[in-house]
């Protein structure tokens, strides 16, 4: 009798653990830091955040595009990295491959000299080309290169309409291989394709987030994927940043994911995180390896 009460007892007790939600490891940071590693739970100064970074040819660093703050630290760590002896290339979501003759170009010094207005900056990208411009020219200071990595609008909407019959083999190639089954990056990304914006007449709710997800999946899967082709061509010196919106980085489900799919050269995250007024900020483990306050 004594056993089975016991018996009882220690299935309960798993019963009930295996049913309670369980708690996620959060950081608790101080809005003190700069920089933060969720590997050693430790504040990073510059120099022991370049530590860190150093040993990696691929950095992805998540960009708050209408930051200033966001943009210093990307200048901070090209600059950073090329007083250590590295040169220094940059993969861009504002552009796409077929764009690269235009940023070599532009790297040439062979544009206008109003070259915001040649790389047709305010129709493609909206925010302040000042922002963007000492990267870019930290860059080709230090003899590193620009490279687009986005797919072009007119393929995006071929995807986003299932327009099978309008794309090129390459193109059905790419859209037929799209693992649109990555549970954690869906439940991450629900709650912005929840409510559906510009739904179309012709589809309801669910079909309209469907949609939305689709193409973020093809916008990931194709920065990545571009992002592995030219870390394959890195020589020993050189370092690759892929400076992206931080949704496509957050919690390494997105286009570093998809890099890791196709490439076996190690790489490291870095995303953006707003301080606001708060005094300590609670961070979630794994959303990336390291983050910068701003």
């Amino acid at each position: 009798m004594k056993q089975t009460s016991l018996l009882f007892l220690l299935l309960l007790l798993i019963t009930g653990c295996a049913t309670k939600e369980a708690t996620p490891l959060t950081h608790k940071v101080s809005a003190e830091c700069r920089y933060y590693s969720l590997e050693s739970a430790s504040c990073l100064d510059l120099k022991g955040y370049l530590d860190v970074i150093t040993p990696y040819k691929v950095i992805f660093i998540g960009d708050q595009h209408d930051s200033t703050p966001a943009h210093e630290v990307m200048l901070e760590t090209i600059k950073g990295l090329q007083q250590r002896g590295f040169r220094v290339s940059v993969a861009n979501e504002w552009f796409s491959p077929d764009e690269n003759r235009l940023l070599k170009k532009y790297v040439m010094g062979e544009l206008d000299a109003n070259s915001s207005k040649a790389l047709e900056w305010k129709k493609r990208v909206g925010y302040d080309f000042n922002l963007s411009e000492p990267i870019y020219q930290a860059v080709i200071e230090g003899g590193g290169s620009l490279y687009g990595i986005n797919m072009d609008k007119a393929f995006k909407k071929r995807i986003s309409e299932q327009n099978l019959s309008g794309m090129s083999p390459a193109e059905r190639s790419f859209y037929k291989n799209l693992d649109l089954n990555v549970s954690a990056h869906k439940e991450m990304l629900a709650p912005f394709f929840g409510h559906c914006h510009g739904k179309r007449d012709s589809e309801n709710a669910l079909q309209c987030s469907e949609r939305m997800y689709r193409v973020q999946v093809a916008w990931d899967t194709m920065m990545g994927e571009e992002s592995a082709k030219l870390a394959a061509s890195l020589q020993e010196n050189e370092k690759l940043i892929v400076f992206v919106g931080a949704m496509h980085l957050e919690d390494k489900l997105g286009v570093n994911l998809r890099f890791a799919r196709k490439s076996n050269i190690p790489s490291i995250t870095v995303i953006p995180y707003p301080k606001d007024k708060e005094k300590v900020i609670e961070i979630e483990h794994g959303s990336s390896d390291l983050i910068y306050l701003y």
